[in-house]
C-alpha cells in the first residue's frame, strides 16, 4: 500500500480514474432529460400566459365611435392603458393565479437544466487536475443542495456562506457561482410573476360600461311644423284653428292632452339656462328615451314679465265691486272683485314694444312679441303679509284679492339640442321665424284653451314675496301655456343623430394603479370597478345603476 511519503510531492494525485485514449471524454444519454426540464421549465408558463392574453384579447370590447360629437361624453373607456374585458371574474383570476402557482416550482427545473454544464465543468477540471476549479467539501454539499431543492433555504444557505461565514473561507469556484446565479434569476422571476399576480388582482375592477350603439330607430324625437302651418297668417284657420259660428276653437284635442300633461306623443318641459327658463316640445317616451342620446330640431319660448301696477292703477281706482285700470298704452278695463268673483287674468296683445297698437290681427307680430296683463289672485284668501307693502300689488276694495299688473314680452326660438342619458349637454337656439311665432302666440290668443292653466298659476303666483316673484311665475306658466295649446301644429320629426346604449356590468378592469388619481371620481369608479363585461341582466349590480348614469 503506497503511503504518502513514497509520493512524489511535486505532483498532484486524482480520486478519479484517468481516461484512456480509447475513452470519450463526455457525458452521453442525458439528451431526453434535457429537453423534459427544458420543457417543463418553459411551456407551462407560456401555455397559461397564452390562455390569459388570448382570454383578454379574444373578450376585449372597445368603445364604438359616437354617431355625433355632441352626443359623446366624458368617461375612461377609450383609455389606451385600460382593457375592458367581458368576461367572467372567476375566470380570469383563476387563470392568472395558475403562472404565479407554478412559478416557485419551475425553479428547480432551471438548476436541473444548469447542473449539467456545472457537472462538466467539475469533471473537466478534475481530468485537467485544475484544483482551483473544484469545490471545496461544504461548497459541494451547497451545490448539491442547490440542484436538489432550487429553493430559497438553499440560497439563503449559499448567502450565509458568502456572507455570514466567521472563519476562513475558500474562493468560490465558477460552479457554485453559475448556480447561484440561475437559482437568484429563478426566484427572482419567480416572485415578479406572483407579484405581478397580486398587482392584477388589486388593480382589476369592476365596472359599468356604456356601448354607444347605432339607434335603429330615431323616429319621433325632434318636432316641426306641419307643412300646412308653414306659412300662415294671424288667423291660423289653415293649420291648426277652425273657425264655427261659436268663435275659434282647436282643430284637434291634442293640445289639451299635452296641457294636461297627459299626451303620449308630446310634453313641455322647462330648461334653464343661467337665470333663463325656457319651455321647449319634447317626447315623453321616457322608458324608450332612458335608453337613447340624441340630438333633435324642437321649438321653444322664453317669457319674461315686469310688475307696472303701478303704471296702470292705484288705490283710487279699487272699489268694493271692480278694480279699473288705464296703462300709457293700449291697454285699459276693470278686473271684478265683487262676491261670487274668481280669481281671472285679463291680457291685450300688441304689436310692437310700445303697446300703442293691440290689433294684432290686423299688423302681424314679430319676434319677440308683446303683451300684458292684470292678474286677479286670492280671491278667497287673504293678501300674504310681504306683499301688503309692496307698490306694485294692490288689494281689492273689501280685501282678500292681490291685484297685479305685469308687462311682458316672449321669445320663440328654432332649437336644436343634445341629450345624453336624460340630461341636455348641448343648447343651441336662433329666433323662429314668423310663421311659428303667429302660432304660438296667436293659437292661445284666438282660442283661451290656456285661460284655467294661466289663472291656476296666477294664483300660485300671487302667493310669492314680491310683485317680481308673482312676474317671474306667470312668465314661466305662460311660456308653458302658450306652447302646449300651439302644439297641435308640431308634427314629430326623426332625430338629427341618435344612439342607443346597451349598459353592461364589467367584472374586470385592467389598468395601471399610476393610471387611478385619488381624490377623483368617475361615473364608472362609483361601483370601485376598472373592467370586463356581462350582460345587465345576468350580473347583480354592484350599486345603483341610475346613480352611475346620472354622473355620465
Amino acid at each position: 500500500m503506497a503511503i504518502s511519503e513514497d509520493m512524489d510531492k511535486r505532483n498532484v494525485y486524482s480520486t478519479v480514474p484517468l481516461p484512456t485514449d480509447r475513452e470519450a471524454k463526455r457525458m452521453q444519454g442525458r439528451i431526453q432529460e434535457i429537453i423534459i426540464a427544458f420543457a417543463v421549465m418553459t411551456l407551462p408558463l407560456l401555455i397559461f400566459s397564452g390562455i390569459l392574453l388570448g382570454l383578454v384579447f379574444h373578450y376585449r370590447i372597445k368603445q364604438n365611435d359616437f354617431t355625433s360629437n355632441d352626443l359623446a361624453f366624458d368617461s375612461d373607456q377609450d383609455d389606451s392603458s385600460v382593457y375592458f374585458v367581458r368576461i367572467s371574474a372567476t375566470t380570469l383570476t383563476t387563470v392568472a393565479s395558475w403562472s404565479s402557482t407554478i412559478a416557485p416550482i419551475l425553479v428547480g427545473f432551471g438548476c436541473a437544466l444548469v447542473s449539467y454544464p456545472v457537472a462538466k465543468g467539475l469533471l473537466t477540471a478534475s481530468e485537467n487536475h485544475e484544483v482551483a476549479q473544484l469545490p471545496t467539501p461544504f461548497q459541494l454539499s451547497l451545490i448539491v443542495r442547490m440542484i436538489s431543492s432550487g429553493s430559497f433555504s438553499a440560497l439563503w444557505s449559499w448567502f450565509m456562506y458568502s456572507y455570514g461565514w466567521r472563519g476562513k473561507r475558500e474562493h468560490q469556484v465558477r460552479a457554485i457561482k453559475s448556480l447561484t446565479t440561475v437559482l437568484s434569476l429563478g426566484i427572482l422571476l419567480s416572485t415578479l410573476v406572483i407579484v405581478t399576480d397580486t398587482w392584477l388582482h388589486f388593480t382589476t375592477k369592476t365596472v359599468n360600461f356604456i356601448q354607444p350603439d347605432v339607434n335603429p330607430d330615431a323616429s319621433g324625437l325632434g318636432f316641426g311644423v306641419y307643412q300646412n302651418c308653414t306659412n300662415v297668417d294671424s288667423s291660423l284657420l289653415s293649420c291648426n284653428l277652425n273657425n264655427p259660428a261659436s268663435g275659434d276653437v282647436l282643430l284637434h284635442p291634442d293640445p289639451m292632452r299635452v296641457l294636461s300633461n297627459i299626451s303620449d306623443t308630446m310634453t313641455i318641459p322647462i330648461f334653464s339656462v343661467g337665470q333663463d327658463q325656457y319651455a321647449y316640445v319634447a317626447n315623453p317616451e321616457i322608458s324608450r328615451l332612458s335608453l337613447l342620446d340624441y340630438t333633435v330640431s324642437t321649438y321653444a319660448i322664453h317669457s319674461q314679465c315686469s310688475p307696472i301696477t303701478s303704471q296702470c292703477m292705484n288705490s283710487n281706482d279699487v272699489s268694493g265691486v271692480r278694480t279699473t285700470f288705464s296703462c300709457p298704452f293700449a291697454f285699459q278695463g276693470a278686473v271684478n272683485t265683487a262676491v261670487g268673483a274668481s280669481n281671472s287674468v285679463t291680457m291685450a296683445y300688441f304689436t310692437d314694444s310700445t303697446g300703442f297698437d293691440n290689433n294684432t290681427d290686423e299688423t302681424l307680430i314679430g319676434n319677440p312679441y308683446y303683451y300684458s296683463a292684470v292678474i286677479l289672485a286670492n280671491m278667497r284668501n287673504a293678501r300674504p303679509i310681504a306683499l301688503q307693502n309692496d307698490p306694485e300689488v294692490l288689494s281689492g276694495g273689501h280685501g282678500g284679492a292681490t291685484i297685479v299688473a305685469l308687462g311682458c314680452t316672449s321669445t320663440v326660438y328654432d332649437v336644436e339640442y343634445s341629450s345624453i342619458n336624460g340630461t341636455i349637454k348641448s343648447w343651441k337656439s336662433s329666433n323662429s321665424n314668423r310663421s311659428t311665432t303667429l302660432i304660438v302666440q296667436g293659437t292661445q290668443r284666438h282660442t283661451g284653451v290656456g285661460d284655467p292653466n294661466l289663472i291656476q298659476a296666477a294664483s300660485v303666483a300671487g302667493l310669492g314675496n314680491s310683485a317680481q316673484d308673482i312676474a317671474d311665475q306667470f312668465a314661466l306658466a305662460y311660456s308653458q301655456t302658450a306652447l302646449a295649446v300651439a302644439s297641435g301644429a308640431f308634427e314629430p320629426r326623426t332625430a338629427l343623430a341618435s344612439q342607443s346604449y346597451s349598459s353592461r356590468y364589467a367584472q374586470y378592469s385592467w389598468n395601471s394603479v399610476d393610471d387611478q388619481d385619488e381624490g377623483t371620481t368617475t361615473p364608472y369608479e362609483l361601483c370601485d370597478t376598472k373592467l370586463a363585461v356581462s350582460p345587465i341582466d345576468q350580473i347583480q349590480p354592484a350599486c345603483d345603476f341610475d346613480s352611475i348614469l346620472d354622473h355620465r
